[in-house]
Protein backbone atom coordinates (compact mmCIF):
# COMPACT_ATOMS: atom_id res chain seq x y z
CA UNK A 1 0.00 0.00 0.00
CA UNK A 2 3.01 2.47 1.02
CA UNK A 3 4.95 1.49 -2.47
CA UNK A 4 1.57 2.26 -4.39
CA UNK A 5 1.08 5.82 -2.54
CA UNK A 6 5.01 6.37 -3.42
CA UNK A 7 4.42 5.57 -6.84
CA UNK A 8 1.26 7.49 -6.86
CA UNK A 9 2.97 10.68 -5.79
CA UNK A 10 6.27 10.10 -8.21
CA UNK A 11 3.97 10.16 -11.47
CA UNK A 12 2.10 13.06 -9.80
CA UNK A 13 5.34 14.97 -9.46
CA UNK A 14 6.92 14.16 -12.99
CA UNK A 15 3.70 14.75 -14.26
CA UNK A 16 3.81 18.52 -12.45
CA UNK A 17 6.82 19.33 -13.66
CA UNK A 18 6.74 18.34 -17.51
CA UNK A 19 3.51 20.21 -17.39
CA UNK A 20 5.72 23.32 -15.94
CA UNK A 21 8.67 22.63 -18.76
CA UNK A 22 6.17 22.41 -21.37
CA UNK A 23 4.59 25.92 -20.03
CA UNK A 24 7.80 27.36 -20.06
CA UNK A 25 8.67 26.48 -23.76
CA UNK A 26 5.52 27.82 -24.90
CA UNK A 27 5.96 30.68 -22.86
CA UNK A 28 9.60 31.51 -23.83
CA UNK A 29 8.98 30.66 -27.78
CA UNK A 30 9.51 33.40 -29.25
CA UNK A 31 6.49 34.75 -31.62
CA UNK A 32 6.94 35.12 -35.35
CA UNK A 33 8.44 38.58 -36.47
CA UNK A 34 6.03 40.71 -38.44
CA UNK A 35 7.69 40.44 -42.15
CA UNK A 36 7.04 36.18 -41.45
CA UNK A 37 3.66 36.91 -40.01
CA UNK A 38 2.84 39.36 -43.20
CA UNK A 39 4.56 36.58 -45.74
CA UNK A 40 2.45 33.84 -44.52
CA UNK A 41 -0.50 36.11 -44.78
CA UNK A 42 0.01 37.53 -48.19
CA UNK A 43 2.68 36.08 -50.53
CA UNK A 44 0.78 33.20 -52.27
CA UNK A 45 2.83 30.59 -54.24
CA UNK A 46 1.50 30.42 -57.65
CA UNK A 47 2.29 27.87 -60.10
CA UNK A 48 6.71 28.05 -59.91
CA UNK A 49 5.92 31.87 -58.92
CA UNK A 50 4.74 34.04 -56.06
CA UNK A 51 2.47 37.03 -56.04
CA UNK A 52 1.76 39.43 -53.24
CA UNK A 53 -2.34 38.84 -52.38
CA UNK A 54 -3.58 42.76 -52.75
CA UNK A 55 -6.73 41.47 -50.90
CA UNK A 56 -7.90 41.75 -47.25
CA UNK A 57 -8.25 38.74 -44.92
CA UNK A 58 -12.24 38.55 -45.33
CA UNK A 59 -11.96 38.62 -48.78
CA UNK A 60 -11.89 34.61 -49.96
CA UNK A 61 -10.85 35.41 -53.86
CA UNK A 62 -7.31 36.34 -54.39
CA UNK A 63 -6.23 39.78 -56.68
CA UNK A 64 -2.71 40.00 -57.27
CA UNK A 65 -1.59 43.63 -58.12
CA UNK A 66 1.89 45.48 -59.63
CA UNK A 67 1.71 47.94 -56.33
CA UNK A 68 1.60 45.05 -54.34
CA UNK A 69 3.98 42.92 -56.29
CA UNK A 70 6.69 45.99 -55.97
CA UNK A 71 5.73 46.24 -52.69
CA UNK A 72 6.79 42.43 -52.52
CA UNK A 73 10.21 42.62 -54.24
CA UNK A 74 11.23 45.07 -52.07
CA UNK A 75 10.51 44.05 -48.78
CA UNK A 76 11.91 40.77 -49.97
CA UNK A 77 15.20 42.18 -50.56
CA UNK A 78 15.41 44.11 -47.51
CA UNK A 79 14.35 40.75 -45.69
CA UNK A 80 17.18 39.16 -47.65
CA UNK A 81 19.58 41.98 -46.48
CA UNK A 82 18.96 41.51 -43.08
CA UNK A 83 18.81 37.41 -43.59
CA UNK A 84 15.22 37.50 -43.01
CA UNK A 85 14.85 36.30 -46.56
CA UNK A 86 16.70 34.39 -49.36
CA UNK A 87 17.29 34.63 -53.43
CA UNK A 88 14.78 32.02 -53.80
CA UNK A 89 11.86 33.63 -52.12
CA UNK A 90 12.75 37.41 -54.08
CA UNK A 91 12.93 34.67 -57.55
CA UNK A 92 9.41 33.21 -57.24
CA UNK A 93 7.88 37.12 -57.20
CA UNK A 94 10.82 37.86 -60.03
CA UNK A 95 8.64 34.86 -61.85
CA UNK A 96 4.85 35.66 -61.24
CA UNK A 97 6.24 39.32 -62.59
CA UNK A 98 7.31 37.91 -65.66
CA UNK A 99 4.30 36.26 -66.89
CA UNK A 100 2.23 39.16 -65.61
CA UNK A 101 3.64 41.60 -68.16
CA UNK A 102 0.99 43.85 -70.46
CA UNK A 103 2.96 41.72 -73.41
CA UNK A 104 6.04 39.75 -74.53
CA UNK A 105 7.47 43.07 -75.47
CA UNK A 106 6.28 45.88 -72.92
CA UNK A 107 7.75 44.93 -69.96
CA UNK A 108 5.56 46.69 -67.81
CA UNK A 109 3.52 44.60 -65.09
CA UNK A 110 -0.42 44.80 -66.26
CA UNK A 111 -2.05 46.19 -62.75
CA UNK A 112 -4.20 43.75 -61.55
CA UNK A 113 -4.83 40.31 -62.03
CA UNK A 114 -8.24 38.11 -60.60
CA UNK A 115 -8.56 34.85 -59.22
CA UNK A 116 -10.90 32.97 -61.71
CA UNK A 117 -11.07 29.39 -60.34
CA UNK A 118 -7.26 27.96 -59.61
CA UNK A 119 -6.13 30.66 -62.02
CA UNK A 120 -5.10 34.27 -61.96
CA UNK A 121 -6.02 35.88 -64.92
CA UNK A 122 -5.52 39.46 -66.66
CA UNK A 123 -8.62 40.85 -67.74
CA UNK A 124 -8.55 43.23 -70.73
CA UNK A 125 -9.28 46.01 -69.11
CA UNK A 126 -6.52 45.62 -66.81
CA UNK A 127 -3.70 45.45 -69.18
CA UNK A 128 -2.38 48.57 -68.40
CA UNK A 129 -0.17 49.49 -65.95
CA UNK A 130 0.36 51.78 -62.65
CA UNK A 131 3.19 53.87 -62.71
CA UNK A 132 3.97 53.37 -59.07
CA UNK A 133 4.39 49.35 -58.98
CA UNK A 134 6.54 49.05 -62.13
CA UNK A 135 9.07 51.89 -59.95
CA UNK A 136 9.61 49.14 -57.38
CA UNK A 137 9.86 46.44 -59.41
CA UNK A 138 12.70 48.06 -61.35
CA UNK A 139 14.79 49.36 -58.30
CA UNK A 140 13.76 45.91 -56.38
CA UNK A 141 15.21 44.32 -59.40
CA UNK A 142 18.51 47.03 -59.00
CA UNK A 143 18.93 45.98 -55.50
CA UNK A 144 18.72 42.22 -55.89
CA UNK A 145 21.79 42.96 -58.57
CA UNK A 146 23.57 44.52 -55.78
CA UNK A 147 22.82 41.65 -53.20
CA UNK A 148 23.39 38.70 -55.52
CA UNK A 149 24.67 39.71 -59.07
CA UNK A 150 23.33 38.81 -62.39
CA UNK A 151 25.46 36.23 -63.49
CA UNK A 152 23.29 33.44 -61.99
CA UNK A 153 20.36 32.28 -63.11
CA UNK A 154 18.15 35.71 -63.62
CA UNK A 155 20.32 38.29 -65.36
CA UNK A 156 18.76 41.55 -62.39
CA UNK A 157 20.16 44.23 -63.89
CA UNK A 158 19.18 43.79 -67.19
CA UNK A 159 15.65 42.92 -66.27
CA UNK A 160 15.79 46.31 -64.70
CA UNK A 161 17.16 48.22 -67.49
CA UNK A 162 14.39 46.77 -69.89
CA UNK A 163 12.03 47.94 -67.71
CA UNK A 164 13.16 51.08 -67.23
CA UNK A 165 13.43 51.74 -70.45
CA UNK A 166 9.83 50.94 -70.92
CA UNK A 167 8.46 53.25 -67.97
CA UNK A 168 10.31 56.17 -69.68
CA UNK A 169 8.78 55.04 -73.19
CA UNK A 170 5.31 54.80 -71.78
CA UNK A 171 5.25 56.64 -68.65
CA UNK A 172 7.20 59.68 -68.80
CA UNK A 173 5.47 62.88 -69.96
CA UNK A 174 7.91 64.67 -71.78
CA UNK A 175 6.00 67.85 -71.40
CA UNK A 176 5.57 68.24 -67.73
CA UNK A 177 8.99 65.98 -67.10
CA UNK A 178 6.76 63.82 -64.67
CA UNK A 179 5.38 60.22 -64.65
CA UNK A 180 2.27 59.46 -65.97
CA UNK A 181 -0.38 57.65 -63.78
CA UNK A 182 -0.67 54.63 -65.94
CA UNK A 183 0.78 54.14 -69.50
CA UNK A 184 -3.25 54.64 -70.63
CA UNK A 185 -2.92 57.81 -69.60
CA UNK A 186 -0.36 59.48 -72.68
CA UNK A 187 -3.05 58.93 -75.10
CA UNK A 188 -6.29 60.08 -72.38
CA UNK A 189 -7.18 63.79 -73.01
CA UNK A 190 -8.77 64.30 -69.21
CA UNK A 191 -5.79 62.86 -67.65
CA UNK A 192 -2.92 63.25 -69.57
CA UNK A 193 -1.64 65.48 -67.03
CA UNK A 194 -2.97 64.33 -63.93
CA UNK A 195 0.42 63.16 -61.42
CA UNK A 196 0.04 60.90 -58.30
CA UNK A 197 2.45 62.51 -56.07
CA UNK A 198 3.81 59.03 -54.14
CA UNK A 199 5.39 58.48 -57.34
CA UNK A 200 7.66 61.49 -56.84
CA UNK A 201 10.99 59.21 -56.02
CA UNK A 202 13.98 61.48 -56.65
CA UNK A 203 15.79 58.83 -54.73
CA UNK A 204 14.74 56.00 -57.09
CA UNK A 205 15.63 58.14 -60.42
CA UNK A 206 19.03 58.76 -59.47
CA UNK A 207 19.54 55.45 -58.83
CA UNK A 208 17.68 54.96 -62.58
CA UNK A 209 20.08 57.82 -64.01
CA UNK A 210 23.02 56.61 -62.59
CA UNK A 211 22.08 53.04 -64.04
CA UNK A 212 21.23 53.53 -67.42
CA UNK A 213 22.65 57.62 -67.62
CA UNK A 214 19.97 58.59 -69.79
CA UNK A 215 18.88 61.58 -68.75
CA UNK A 216 15.58 61.85 -68.44
CA UNK A 217 15.40 60.33 -65.36
CA UNK A 218 17.87 63.17 -63.67
CA UNK A 219 14.57 65.36 -65.22
CA UNK A 220 12.59 63.27 -63.44
CA UNK A 221 14.43 63.67 -60.16
CA UNK A 222 15.24 67.29 -60.37
CA UNK A 223 11.27 68.32 -61.60
CA UNK A 224 10.09 66.00 -58.91
CA UNK A 225 12.10 67.83 -56.55
CA UNK A 226 10.37 71.32 -57.70
CA UNK A 227 6.85 69.93 -57.44
CA UNK A 228 7.04 68.71 -53.96
CA UNK A 229 8.64 71.71 -52.52
CA UNK A 230 6.35 74.04 -54.69
CA UNK A 231 3.39 71.54 -52.52
CA UNK A 232 4.83 71.70 -49.43
CA UNK A 233 4.68 75.31 -49.60
CA UNK A 234 0.95 75.59 -50.83
CA UNK A 235 0.29 74.05 -47.39
CA UNK A 236 0.65 75.59 -44.11
CA UNK A 237 1.49 72.05 -42.77
CA UNK A 238 3.36 70.75 -45.49
CA UNK A 239 0.48 68.31 -46.71
CA UNK A 240 0.38 66.98 -50.56
CA UNK A 241 -2.94 65.73 -52.36
CA UNK A 242 -3.35 62.38 -53.65
CA UNK A 243 -3.36 63.36 -57.09
CA UNK A 244 -2.13 67.12 -58.99
CA UNK A 245 -2.73 68.63 -62.31
CA UNK A 246 0.75 69.58 -63.90
CA UNK A 247 0.16 71.83 -66.49
CA UNK A 248 1.37 74.80 -68.35
CA UNK A 249 0.10 77.08 -66.06
CA UNK A 250 1.33 75.73 -63.02
CA UNK A 251 0.46 73.15 -60.26
CA UNK A 252 -3.01 72.29 -58.23
CA UNK A 253 -4.68 69.66 -56.85
CA UNK A 254 -7.72 67.83 -57.97
CA UNK A 255 -10.76 68.03 -56.68
CA UNK A 256 -12.84 65.61 -55.34
CA UNK A 257 -13.81 62.60 -57.13
CA UNK A 258 -11.30 63.16 -59.62
CA UNK A 259 -9.64 60.03 -60.25
CA UNK A 260 -10.02 57.69 -57.56
CA UNK A 261 -11.94 59.04 -54.21
CA UNK A 262 -13.65 61.40 -52.80
CA UNK A 263 -9.80 62.09 -51.27
CA UNK A 264 -8.29 62.77 -54.48
CA UNK A 265 -7.33 66.20 -53.39
CA UNK A 266 -6.28 65.46 -50.01
CA UNK A 267 -3.32 63.88 -47.70
CA UNK A 268 -4.96 60.36 -48.26
CA UNK A 269 -4.44 56.62 -48.92
CA UNK A 270 -2.13 57.85 -51.91
CA UNK A 271 -0.14 60.67 -50.80
CA UNK A 272 0.13 58.77 -46.97
CA UNK A 273 3.34 57.24 -48.55
CA UNK A 274 4.98 60.84 -49.52
CA UNK A 275 7.50 60.67 -45.87
CA UNK A 276 8.72 57.03 -46.58
CA UNK A 277 9.50 57.89 -50.32
CA UNK A 278 11.35 61.12 -49.73
CA UNK A 279 13.42 59.47 -46.40
CA UNK A 280 14.79 56.15 -47.96
CA UNK A 281 17.86 55.75 -49.38
CA UNK A 282 18.16 59.59 -49.41
CA UNK A 283 20.52 62.18 -48.03
CA UNK A 284 18.46 65.21 -50.32
CA UNK A 285 18.49 68.35 -48.03
CA UNK A 286 15.43 69.64 -49.39
CA UNK A 287 13.82 66.46 -49.52
CA UNK A 288 14.58 66.24 -45.56
CA UNK A 289 13.24 70.01 -45.09
CA UNK A 290 10.12 69.07 -46.72
CA UNK A 291 9.52 65.86 -44.70
CA UNK A 292 10.33 68.15 -41.44
CA UNK A 293 7.53 70.41 -41.98
CA UNK A 294 5.22 67.77 -41.98
CA UNK A 295 6.83 66.15 -38.60
CA UNK A 296 6.50 69.46 -37.16
CA UNK A 297 2.51 68.94 -37.75
CA UNK A 298 2.30 65.29 -37.15
CA UNK A 299 4.35 65.36 -34.02
CA UNK A 300 1.76 67.81 -32.33
CA UNK A 301 -1.11 65.81 -33.20
CA UNK A 302 -2.14 63.14 -30.06
CA UNK A 303 -2.77 60.69 -33.21
CA UNK A 304 -2.02 60.55 -36.83
CA UNK A 305 -5.76 60.28 -38.28
CA UNK A 306 -6.34 58.48 -41.56
CA UNK A 307 -7.09 61.32 -43.99
CA UNK A 308 -6.33 64.82 -43.95
CA UNK A 309 -7.30 68.27 -45.88
CA UNK A 310 -4.13 70.35 -47.31
CA UNK A 311 -4.81 72.64 -43.66
CA UNK A 312 -4.53 69.37 -40.99
CA UNK A 313 -7.90 69.30 -40.47
CA UNK A 314 -8.78 64.90 -40.06
CA UNK A 315 -11.13 63.57 -42.20
CA UNK A 316 -11.97 60.52 -40.36
CA UNK A 317 -11.77 59.68 -36.41
CA UNK A 318 -9.72 56.69 -36.50
CA UNK A 319 -6.19 55.96 -37.35
CA UNK A 320 -4.09 53.23 -39.53
CA UNK A 321 -1.04 51.94 -39.88
CA UNK A 322 -0.88 53.00 -43.55
CA UNK A 323 -0.52 56.42 -42.08
CA UNK A 324 1.72 56.34 -39.13
CA UNK A 325 4.14 53.76 -40.76
CA UNK A 326 5.72 56.49 -43.62
CA UNK A 327 5.38 58.97 -40.88
CA UNK A 328 7.82 56.49 -38.60
CA UNK A 329 10.37 56.41 -41.49
CA UNK A 330 10.50 59.47 -41.80
CA UNK A 331 11.35 60.31 -38.13
CA UNK A 332 13.48 57.59 -37.76
CA UNK A 333 15.61 59.80 -40.44
CA UNK A 334 15.36 62.69 -38.27
CA UNK A 335 15.39 61.05 -34.98
CA UNK A 336 18.48 63.78 -33.53
CA UNK A 337 15.27 66.64 -34.13
CA UNK A 338 12.53 64.37 -33.10
CA UNK A 339 14.08 61.91 -30.89
CA UNK A 340 11.23 60.44 -28.63
CA UNK A 341 8.43 60.62 -31.13
CA UNK A 342 10.28 58.81 -33.38
CA UNK A 343 11.12 56.08 -30.62
CA UNK A 344 7.67 56.20 -30.09
CA UNK A 345 6.49 55.92 -33.39
CA UNK A 346 9.19 52.71 -34.75
CA UNK A 347 8.09 51.43 -31.24
CA UNK A 348 4.61 51.05 -32.73
CA UNK A 349 5.59 49.49 -36.17
CA UNK A 350 7.61 46.76 -34.50
CA UNK A 351 4.83 46.06 -31.92
CA UNK A 352 1.91 45.94 -33.88
CA UNK A 353 0.63 43.07 -35.04
CA UNK A 354 -1.08 42.91 -38.59
CA UNK A 355 -4.60 43.17 -38.72
CA UNK A 356 -5.32 41.64 -42.27
CA UNK A 357 -5.81 45.25 -44.04
CA UNK A 358 -3.25 44.43 -47.12
CA UNK A 359 -2.44 47.61 -47.63
CA UNK A 360 -1.94 48.91 -43.78
CA UNK A 361 -0.47 45.54 -43.16
CA UNK A 362 2.10 45.88 -46.61
CA UNK A 363 2.72 49.53 -45.73
CA UNK A 364 3.87 48.50 -41.93
CA UNK A 365 5.90 45.70 -42.63
CA UNK A 366 7.73 47.92 -45.30
CA UNK A 367 8.50 50.42 -43.14
CA UNK A 368 10.04 48.20 -40.71
CA UNK A 369 12.50 46.55 -42.65
CA UNK A 370 13.45 50.10 -44.11
CA UNK A 371 14.28 51.49 -40.50
CA UNK A 372 16.28 47.99 -39.24
CA UNK A 373 18.04 48.52 -43.01
CA UNK A 374 19.16 52.07 -41.46
CA UNK A 375 16.96 53.52 -44.71
CA UNK A 376 19.57 52.29 -47.41
CA UNK A 377 20.00 49.40 -49.11
CA UNK A 378 23.30 47.82 -50.41
CA UNK A 379 25.71 50.22 -52.13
Amino acid sequence: MKNRKLFLIIVIGVVFFLCIGIYQMIKSKPERGIYEQWRAQYVTNYQDGAYVNGSDRKTKSKTALSEAQGYGMLITVLAAQNKQADQKAFNRLLVYYQKHTISASNHLMAWKQVQRGQKMVTLKNNRTNATDGDLDIAFALLQADRLWGSSGQYNYRQLAKALLDDILRYNYNSQNELPYVGNWAKSDTKYHDLVRTSDLIPAYFETFYATTQDERWHKLSEKSVQTLQKLSDSSSVGLMPDFIWARSDGISAVSANTFESKNDGDYGWNANRIPMRLAFQSDNAQLKAINRKMLDFFSQQEQIKAVYDLNGQARNDYTSMAFVAPVAVAAYQQKQSFNDYAKGLVRRVKSEKITGNYYADTLQVLALLMIENNLKLEE
